[in-house]
């Protein structure tokens, strides 16, 4: 018997690879092009995350499939999607577009037609396979406010992105499944995961890494119209974020978000019926304003400063909103989020600790200077 895994060359995804595989599972990893570029991908991100070669017994249970969520019998000639469904003991379901500034239909094509072929595939394993399914918190939307309990769902009160509501309806899918057929499901709603490992090139990165990349960009004028880096150290730079002074987001930590998703999909027993949902967020949210500082650590003569109002923007402010638009938009919101059933489910894993502005430095990448510069000790947060 084996657990089918999709998405395992991505950030999370390679990352729960590793988990079950060190759990001794058995595992079969479906992906794009053929098995033996895939097996090549699959290893590397696996090295990279463990920080070593893989070892000869994980090589030995890990088995890798070409094939396509997207397309029907998940890119598979019937005879092998048959025999995978027949081995499979769970099917863990990783892979999508993240793209938060993705075009619409492409992004439900991605996460909600791919979901709906996994479902089917999962609808033939037997009555005891477990399902997970990888969400966000963002099928939230745009409540902004209020408490968001691990059941909830609603498209009440519209979405911040395509990708938001793409998931909310991949969501709406699975739920939809396990009721008509009487199975049952776990869906994990991480927050923002985030590493502050130095990862190898070529590596998967998280959202933390792209927001650093694309502030380098700009740091660095990496834009029309935006000031060179001589024209920074000369002027000085000033970067306006239309939020709010006190904004923040969920950030958790890689090492925790794992572990938790592991004990609550892999380890702890399935529900006899319907769909667990669990959100595996920080207990607190880290504010924006540290981020900002961690940044600006690494630029000398870069200030940046969160506004209510942001009139006549400059090149690099309309670039930053254009390439930010899902991470500020979530940064806006106060909503907190339930952890009930991840608590119950795993007992004995201590919270992650703070999110620390030196954490963010070396989550947001740079250069090995930067990493090991000495920070001074941030002001605390009021």
């Amino acid at each position: 018997m084996t657990t089918l895994l999709t998405g395992a060359t991505g950030f999370l995804g390679s990352r729960l690879l590793l988990g079950l595989l060190t759990r001794n599972q058995h595992v079969t990893v479906l992906g794009r092009g053929s098995s033996s570029s895939l097996r090549t991908r699959v290893r590397a991100a696996l090295e990279a995350v463990a920080g070593r070669a893989v070892e000869p017994d994980d090589a030995a249970r890990l088995r890798c499939v070409g094939g396509d969520i997207t397309q029907p019998w998940l890119g598979l000639p019937p005879a092998l999607y048959g025999r995978l469904a027949r081995e499979a003991e769970a099917v863990w379901h990783c892979a999508g577009d993240i793209a938060l500034t993705g075009e619409r239909g492409r992004l439900l094509h991605a996460n909600v037609q791919g979901t709906a072929h996994v479902l089917e595939f999962a609808e033939a394993t037997a009555a005891s396979c477990r399902l997970i399914h990888m969400s966000t918190i963002a099928v939230a939307g745009r409540r902004d406010v209020g408490h968001v309990g691990e059941d909830d769902l609603t498209d009440a009160y519209g979405f911040e992105t395509h990708y938001d509501e793409s998931k909310y309806r991949a969501e709406v899918l699975v739920r939809d499944w396990a009721r008509r057929l009487g199975r049952s499901a776990v869906v994990l709603r991480p927050s923002v995961v985030a590493s502050d490992a130095a990862l190898p090139t070529g590596a998967p990165g998280h959202p933390l890494e792209v927001f650093g990349k694309l502030l380098d960009a700009v740091a660095a004028g990496g834009g029309p119209g935006m000031p060179t880096t001589a024209a920074r150290h000369r002027d000085g730079m000033r970067l306006r974020l239309y939020l709010p002074v006190d904004a923040s987001i969920n950030i958790v930590q890689d090492d925790y978000a794992t572990e938790a998703m592991l004990r609550i999909g892999q380890d702890a027993p399935p529900p006899a019926q319907g769909v667990r949902t669990c959100h595996v967020v920080h207990p607190s949210d880290t504010p924006v304003r540290l981020l900002t500082e961690a940044v600006e650590s690494r630029y000398p003569g870069l200030t940046i400063t969160c506004v209510n109002d942001l009139p006549d923007p400059t090149a690099a402010e309309r670039y930053v909103a254009t390439g930010l638009t899902g991470f500020l938009s979530y940064s806006r919101h106060t909503r907190t989020y339930g952890r009930g059933g991840t608590l119950a489910l795993t007992g004995g894993l201590p919270d992650p600790p703070a999110v620390d502005r030196r954490y963010l430095v070396r989550a947001l990448g740079g250069c090995d200077a930067v990493r090991d510069r000495r920070l001074p000790d941030p002001a605390p947060v009021t």
